[in-house]
């Protein structure tokens, strides 16, 4: 396998590289006359930085790079640092932006050139980018000191944006998009079919980036579609306004943008695996603003909260309006977030979730259900006063996984006021095809007289359940139906209150469907109030 990059000390011509015909080499002259030998060691890249970003030119087999990619990818990216750094200014970040190998001189950017080892139809959307991931981690294990960080960038050639098959989205810290010839910045903003082009791709290409660096997606607040400075956010719809009309970066963005290894000169090691929790959480709806509080319990330092108000109407967080806040020098945090900045406001779920920003770039996400009815959110989240579980024992339940460590797996595990442990159904051995419904039922030692039920996912949110079913029994013989509920897909205990009061002493909970579409069930808690 053969792989191509710009280096300082290398004295091979890029000429030797490629096919040098104008249409093949990436160093063409804008012109296009007989393109001009650049070679390797013309080029001093550097940076004050010890993290960088890695860009990644990857060129399936048979396939070609794209004409000046070099030049147009340059000026994209060094584009894109100002665009990222203004964002970082103006919410108090300073001057900071995803750091790069630059050549300031020349106005290039290291980007390291690798030739895949299959055609194009190897690497699809569906895929395709876990293969590329594996063929470019064998490239930097063979050559570790090419490897600037975590973060990587991947770029793949196509002739024709809108009719390729390529990868084009975030995997973790590693995101994918694509390049052709004429995604050039002298387009943006020219009005023409070019420049729409030019908007919806380099402005992909910067949304993408932002996966890569450890955003979310989120939505501008009302107030922001008319305001000059703000306009569309760049991690909702922003690859369709970037260069065109005005688009941002939200300050949930940045906060956690403020902590990313590739936007920070330190020496010290990121991603060490932070933990964090939220004590003594208080919500409430208050003179039309959403009103949250607590205390952060951390090993490593959290600065500050990104808080998505996410509709969970869709399988998608486009849409998601987000408030950031930092914390107190005693950890406390809190913050009012006007219900007139959120989009939809008629019976709608949501999902409140906090990402707790570690100054490791690590991030905590702590998430809530709430629901507005009739214009008003109904804030239901927190704990309550729950029945005593020391006496609950297991009824029956469909099936258990027994091959976990302590109680994980087990249906007792729902009872142990562990969250981290958690029941799951059999996935292994002779009852791993145990499909849906899933059912687990309790015995309480006594008749109680209940308002609700409350439930915890799993902390991953693995195999989270989605619809359910209530039963209760006095003999546990003959049942009743107390309704059908939809749990939210949040790794926080969710409270389901009942139409009316409910008297029993065996209850049983059915789950018809999970978020995954998978045929597994997990469930951490189960309580009653």
């Amino acid at each position: 396998m053969k792989h191509y990059f710009f280096t300082v000390i290398s004295i091979i011509t890029l000429t030797f590289f490629y096919n040098c015909s104008k249409s093949d080499n990436g160093l063409d002259n804008e012109d296009n006359s007989t393109p001009k030998e650049e070679t390797e060691e013309t080029f001093n890249y550097t940076s004050s930085a010890k993290y960088n970003l890695n860009i990644i030119y990857f060129v399936p087999k048979g396939s070609k790079n794209r004409k000046d990619s070099h030049r147009r990818l340059s000026e994209i990216l060094l584009q894109g640092q100002e665009f990222y750094k203004k964002n970082m200014n103006d919410y108090g970040f300073g001057n900071k932006t995803f750091n790069l190998l630059v050549d300031t001189q020349k106005k290039r950017i290291k980007i390291t050139y690798i030739d895949g080892e299959l055609s194009a139809s190897n690497y699809p959307y569906e895929g395709g980018g876990n293969k590329m991931i594996t063929e470019i981690e064998a490239y930097y294990n063979a050559n570790p000191d090419e490897k600037n960080s975590d973060h990587y960038l991947v770029l793949s050639p196509v002739s024709d944006p809108t009719t390729s098959d390529v990868p084009y989205y975030g995997l973790g810290k590693w995101c994918f998009a694509s390049d052709f010839d004429d995604m050039d910045i002298k387009h943006l903003g020219t009005g023409t079919s070019l420049g729409t082009r030019a908007t919806t791709y380099i402005g992909g290409l910067l949304h993408e980036l932002g996966h890569g660096l450890n955003l979310p997606h989120n939505k501008e607040k009302v107030s922001d579609l008319s305001n000059s400075n703000k306009g569309t956010c760049l991690m909702g719809a922003g690859n369709y306004t970037y260069g065109s009309s005005p688009t941002f970066l939200s300050e949930a963005s940045c906060s956690i943008l403020n902590n990313n290894q590739v936007f920070n000169n330190s020496n010290d090691i990121f991603y060490t695996g932070a933990t964090a929790s939220i004590k003594n959480l208080q919500a409430s709806f208050e003179s039309n603003n959403i009103k949250i509080s607590g205390t952060v319990e951390t090993d490593v330092t959290v600065n500050s909260i990104s808080i998505y108000n996410d509709p969970a109407d869709d399988n998608a967080d486009y849409d998601a309006v987000t408030w950031a806040t930092k914390l107190e020098a005693d950890n406390t945090f809190s913050i009012s977030m006007p219900i007139s900045e959120l989009h939809k406001k008629e019976n709608t779920e949501y999902v409140l979730r906090l990402l707790l920003n570690h100054t490791s770039g690590d991030i905590t996400r702590i998430s809530y259900a709430y629901k507005f009815v009739n214009g008003a959110p109904v804030i239901d989240f927190g704990e309550k006063d729950y029945f005593n579980k020391s006496k609950w024992v297991i009824e029956s339940f469909s099936s258990e996984e027994n091959s976990g460590q302590e109680n994980t797996g087990l249906a007792s595990a729902i009872l142990d006021n562990n969250d981290e442990t958690y029941w799951h159904s059999c996935w292994n051995g002779s009852c791993a095809s145990a499909n849906y419904p899933h059912s687990i039922a309790i015995d309480t030692g006594e008749t109680i007289t209940a308002e609700g039920f409350a439930f915890t996912q799993r902390k991953t949110l693995s195999r989270a359940i989605k619809d359910i079913e209530i039963f209760i029994s006095d003999d546990n013989t003959t049942w009743s139906s107390l309704g059908n509920y939809t749990l939210q897909n949040v790794n926080t205990v969710q409270n389901i209150r009942l139409d009316n009061q409910a008297s029993f002493r065996y209850f049983r909970i059915e789950a018809k469907s999970s978020y995954d579409g998978d045929r597994f069930a997990a469930l951490a808690e189960v309580y009653c109030f």
